[in-house]
């Protein structure tokens, strides 16, 4: 009646029957082989927030907030106390249901305040998505939606706008229609975008705008967005590679400098590098942080071993938001035989030297005798 106070009852469900992530890790174990490991992970929805929108009534108690996690199959029920308006009528009073990942749910409930009308049937289109879980800037991914009539009448007219943001490139079209979507019949749009390595890491969102009309025309225009998460990932390269001197003698002290660049799309941070190389000296640089399309030199200091072309292994150890990251390079330095020829001509001048003051000295005894 007119002035009264109710409730509305809400009931959440979980819908999937199953929803799990499943990962494997691969890591080099005793001997020669190697162990996978696959676990798998249960996916809930994590509901941030609840909230009941008026629409003509008063809310006097229409917001919950963190409700929680909701697994597979599960349900959580709420329930909104309202107080009807003074006029009658037929009200449409919206729960909104807000679900971690910048996903969201919009359903209206109709409230008949002593109304001699029945509640005419009206359309009601839910939007369910799936995306990825993260995308990483210069890439493409997809998003799928499906449109459902859970009213109870046919929506005509059904238009669909796309409306990325500048960071975004759709490859597909941006607008689509529907002539009708009776009661319980569902259609799917797959959609395309493309990424540049310049877009913001974070949640980026794709807005929908719905447009429908009910059988007696009204007009309901609904705005639903898409949260997708991009994530940069860090990849590490060789700029340069020199020593100083840039020719190495058996035994001679040198040093290696690796230029070591990012040529992905989040920073590296904690860059530490490594070479295997077997001679003496400083095998190991700590580099720091590597911002993408930026470089930073790994110093080492060391004394030249053996002649010889010498492999060895450039190890680099570094961490982005996806976690720790290892990245090895094969490479090769030559050391060459020490030239000793200035070491003979010196014994030779001393030599010469020598006999030349022998032959003086004699010279000079036999004349004064």
């Amino acid at each position: 009646m007119p002035g009264d106070e109710g409730t509305i009852t809400v009931t959440l469900t979980n819908t999937a029957k199953e929803a799990v992530r499943t990962s494997s890790d691969t890591s080099v174990g005793p001997g020669t082989g190697t162990q996978t490991e696959t676990t798998s992970t249960a996916i809930n929805a994590y509901v941030e927030s609840v909230t009941l929108k008026g629409e003509g009534l008063q809310v006097l108690n229409g917001a919950y907030g963190r409700v929680g996690e909701v697994g597979p199959g599960q349900s959580v029920t709420l329930t909104f106390l309202v107080r009807a308006p003074v006029e009658e009528g037929i009200y449409f009073p919206e729960v909104w249901v807000r679900v971690q990942g910048a996903r969201s749910v919009k359903f209206p409930v109709p409230v008949n305040v002593n109304s001699a009308y029945a509640v005419i049937k009206r359309p009601a289109i839910t939007v369910a998505r799936t995306f990825p879980d993260e995308v990483v800037p210069g890439e493409s991914f997809s998003l799928a939606l499906d449109l459902m009539n859970v009213g109870g009448a046919g929506a005509r007219d059904l238009s669909v706008q796309v409306s990325p943001n500048d960071s975004l490139v759709s490859l597909t079209p941006e607008h689509y229609y529907f002539e009708s979507l009776e009661p319980g019949e569902k259609v799917g749009l797959n959609l395309t975008f493309m990424t540049d390595r310049k877009t913001p890491t974070g949640v980026q969102q794709v807005p929908l705008a719905l447009t429908y009309r009910a059988p007696d025309t009204t007009e309901t225009n609904m705005t639903e967005t898409v949260g997708v998460q991009v994530k940069g990932r860090a990849e590490m390269g060789i700029a340069s590679l020199s020593t100083d001197p840039p020719r190495l003698a058996a035994g001679d002290p040198f040093t290696l400098i690796i230029r070591i660049e990012n040529t992905g799309t989040d920073d590296a941070n904690s860059v530490r590098a490594t070479v295997d190389l077997p001679f003496e000296g400083n095998k190991e640089a700590f580099v720091g942080t590597i911002e993408p399309d930026n470089d930073a030199p790994a110093v080492f200091i060391l004394r030249a071993g053996e002649a010889g072309d010498r492999p060895y292994r450039l190890t680099v150890t570094y961490r982005d938001d996806r976690g720790e990251h290892v990245a090895e390079e094969d490479l090769r330095l030559t050391v060459e035989t020490r030239d000793r020829s200035g070491l003979l001509i010196a014994v030779v001048v001393l030599v010469v030297v020598a006999v030349g003051i022998i032959i003086w000295m004699r010279r000079r005894k036999n004349e004064e005798e």
